[in-house]
């Protein structure tokens, strides 16, 4: 994995004065003198109830810029006597950010304030400890999203032909949250070429807000044992769940391609990481 990334930090630290014949004692301050303090924690915790779930959080006080690539990736796996049924989520040459080729300057993938968070069960007949899920998320979020994706699980919150869009098992198939192969309009029946196409043909997802004005703090990976509701209208599915809002739209009809791939390298090595494309 080839990584550049830089991040800044706010951390609230203590002054003491000192001199040479003493060391200064902590005293505390009055209403006046804490009004003129101003910081920010660089660990922040919480906890709060979602439906019959405590969930606890830790969120980091950092601003991220990244651009980064992986080889593969690979997210739940799954076998049935030793026969490999399928994955939740895979995918080759997954990259945060991109590299402009019109100024060969890098745009990065930017988060702020990522937070870990888990849920345990809060019901009178929970066992103690019971966990019922996890995940990784953003306060805020913004940026290019690429990769060669082979199964997905989770939402793609983008549009196909203008129109709200489902993932699916394949051409012809269900709708579906989980392995999907397949993306397409919502209210279609996943006719490829016309309103559904493979993931293969999604290469690249500008994650914000779905009009694209900003970034949004709905993009999160996350595991849990049943579907879960994370609050703040955040509902994953069971096993893996990826989410992905998007500004991003692939009109099937002109082009299959409009959602292709950005360089990410300064060179192209002919691994499939190199494009012309200045823009997304």
């Amino acid at each position: 994995m080839n990584t550049i990334f830089s991040y800044t930090t706010l951390l609230l630290t203590g002054v003491f004065a000192v001199n040479h014949h003493a060391t200064a004692q902590l005293q505390p301050m009055d209403d006046a003198q804490m009004e003129q303090t101003v910081g920010q924690a660089y660990i922040e915790m919480d906890t709060r109830l979602v439906d019959d779930n405590k969930i606890s959080r830790i969120t980091f006080g950092q601003s991220v810029k990244i651009q980064a690539n992986a080889d593969s990736l690979t997210l739940g796996a799954g076998y049935d006597n030793g026969v490999n049924v399928g994955t939740d989520f895979n995918a080759n040459n997954i990259s945060l950010g991109y590299i402009d080729t019109a100024t060969n300057t890098i745009v990065p993938f930017e988060f702020t304030n990522p937070y870990f968070e888990w849920a345990v069960d809060n019901t009178a007949t929970a066992s103690k400890n019971n966990m019922m899920g996890f995940r990784i998320g953003f306060e805020d979020a913004k940026g290019v999203l690429q990769g060669d994706f082979t199964n997905f699980s989770g939402n793609i919150g983008m549009t196909i032909n203008g129109n709200a869009t489902s993932l699916f098992t394949g051409a012809g198939g269900s709708a579906t949250t989980n392995r999907a192969t397949h993306i397409g309009e919502s209210t279609g029946s996943c006719n490829e070429g016309v309103d559904c196409v493979s993931l293969a043909n999604i290469q690249s997802l500008e994650v914000g807000n779905s009009d694209g004005s900003a970034g949004t703090a709905d993009f999160f990976l996350s595991f849990q044992k049943n579907t879960l509701n994370w609050g703040a209208g955040q509902t994953a599915s069971k096993g893996f769940f990826m989410n992905v809002p998007t500004s991003t739209n692939l009109n099937v009809t002109n082009s299959a391609s409009s959602t292709g791939r950005l360089a990410t390298e300064f060179i192209d090595r002919g691994v499939g990481r190199w494009n012309v494309a200045p823009t997304p």
